[in-house]
């Protein structure tokens, strides 16, 4: 079996497990890409711009 080195993280969905998913890479300090549709109504990036409830 030989390592795996993990360069870059894409994340499909922006919804609570995705979120978390991609939380869990960028602690491990790798680069992450997150994609999401944008809302039909509002912002499209009211995802991104959401205050953190952490």
């Amino acid at each position: 079996m030989s390592n795996f080195i993990v360069r870059k993280v894409a994340v499909l969905g922006a919804g609570v497990m995705d979120a978390q998913i991609a939380a869990h890479c960028a602690n491990a300090n790798v680069p992450v890409v997150l994609f999401d549709l944008p809302a039909k109504e509002g912002d499209p990036n009211g995802i991104v711009k959401r205050p953190s409830t952490a």
